[in-house]
C-alpha cells in the first residue's frame, strides 16, 4: 500500500513540473509576441585622432583647421569704402616750385623765399605808364621814374618780404644810391649789418663771371657797377632761381617802348646769350642802357 502511495506521489510532482513548464513556455511565447527588444546603448570613446564606438566603426568627420589666405572671400555683407584723403590745393607758389621755376636754395628758410617771389611780382608793370604809376607808389610822387626807380624798387621788395628789419628805412632812402661815398655807405651798412650779411665785392664784369661757380640766391642784394662802357649804375634783388640755374629779379631796364618794371633772368649759366646781364653789356643794346662793366657788389644772408 505504502509503495503505492509512493509511487503515486511521484508521478503527481512529476505531473505538476511538466505542468509548470508548459505554463512557462506559453507565457514567454506571448512576451515574445509583443514586447520590444532591448537595444543595447554604444559606449562612446573619443581619442584625440579618431573616434570609435563600440561594435560598430565610424569614419571620423574631417578635421578644418583655419588658415589665412590673401584673396578675402566674397560675401553678402556690404562693406563700407574708405574715402581717399583729401589732396591739398597747391598755392601758384607751390605748384611753381613743383615745376622747379622756383628752387629752394641759399641760406633763406622756404617760407621766406616764397614771400620774396609772392612780394616781388605785385610790382611787376608791363608799359612805362603803369611803370611809372608803381615807382611813385613806392617812392612818392614826382620820384617814380622807371628809370631810376631800382633803388628803392629794390628795398621796397626786402621790406614787404621782411627781409628789413629797421622800419624808419624808406625806399627814398635808397633813391639814387651810391655805396661808395661814405654816408651811403653807413645806410648800407646798417640795412645788412655784418654779423647777418656777407658782403662781397666782384670786379669781373657780369658777362664775364663765372654764374655756375658763383651763382646769386634768392635775397641776394646786388649794386652793379658801370665801369668803361656803361652809362648807369643798377640795384636790384634776386627773387628766385630756377632748376636750370638762372636766376631772377623782378627790375627796372629800358625797352623799344621805354623802362618798365618786370620779371626777367638776369643769366642762363649754359647759355650766356640769354638774360639782362647780357644785354646789359651787348654793344647793340647800348642805347637802352649799359652797365655791369665794373663788376657788382652782393649782400647776402649768412647761413643760419
Amino acid at each position: 500500500m505504502r509503495s503505492d502511495i509512493k509511487y503515486l506521489g511521484y508521478g503527481l510532482a512529476i505531473s505538476f513540473f511538466i505542468a509548470a513548464l508548459i505554463i512557462t513556455g506559453f507565457i514567454f511565447a506571448s512576451a515574445g509576441a509583443t514586447a520590444t527588444p532591448a537595444i543595447a546603448i554604444p559606449v562612446v570613446v573619443v581619442s584625440p585622432t579618431s573616434i570609435v564606438i563600440t561594435g560598430t566603426p565610424i569614419t571620423p568627420s574631417p578635421t578644418f583647421t583655419a588658415t589665412h589666405t590673401e584673396t578675402p572671400t566674397a560675401t553678402n555683407t556690404p562693406t563700407s569704402t574708405i574715402a581717399p584723403s583729401p589732396t591739398a590745393t597747391l598755392t601758384s607758389t607751390e605748384m611753381l616750385i613743383a615745376n622747379g621755376e622756383i628752387v629752394i636754395t641759399g641760406p633763406l628758410p622756404r617760407e621766406q623765399q616764397m614771400r620774396l617771389y609772392e612780394v616781388s611780382i605785385q610790382f611787376i608793370a608791363s608799359t612805362f605808364k603803369e611803370s611809372k604809376l608803381v615807382g611813385e607808389k613806392i617812392n612818392g610822387v614826382g620820384y617814380g621814374s622807371p628809370t631810376i626807380i631800382c633803388g628803392p624798387l629794390a628795398l621796397a621788395i626786402l621790406q614787404g618780404a621782411g627781409l628789413i628789419e629797421y622800419p624808419d628805412i624808406v625806399p627814398y632812402d635808397f633813391w639814387l644810391l651810391n655805396p661808395y661815398i661814405s654816408k651811403d655807405r653807413a645806410l648800407v651798412n646798417r640795412v645788412f649789418p655784418k654779423d647777418k650779411y656777407e658782403d662781397t665785392l666782384f670786379k669781373t664784369p657780369i658777362n664775364k663771371f663765372d654764374w655756375t661757380a658763383e651763382p646769386l640766391q634768392p635775397g641776394d642784394f646786388l649794386f652793379i657797377k658801370h665801369g668803361t662802357g656803361g652809362n648807369f649804375d643798377h640795384m636790384l634783388v634776386v627773387n628766385r632761381v630756377d632748376s636750370l640755374g638762372r636766376a631772377y629779379a623782378v627790375t627796372n631796364f629800358g625797352t623799344a617802348n621805354g623802362y618798365i618794371i618786370n620779371e626777367m633772368p638776369l643769366y642762363d649759366p649754359n647759355d650766356p646769350t640769354v638774360g639782362l646781364f647780357h644785354t646789359w653789356t651787348a654793344k647793340q643794346n647800348s642805347l637802352l642802357g649799359s652797365t655791369g662793366f665794373g663788376g657788382f657788389e652782393v649782400w647776402r644772408l649768412r647761413s643760419p
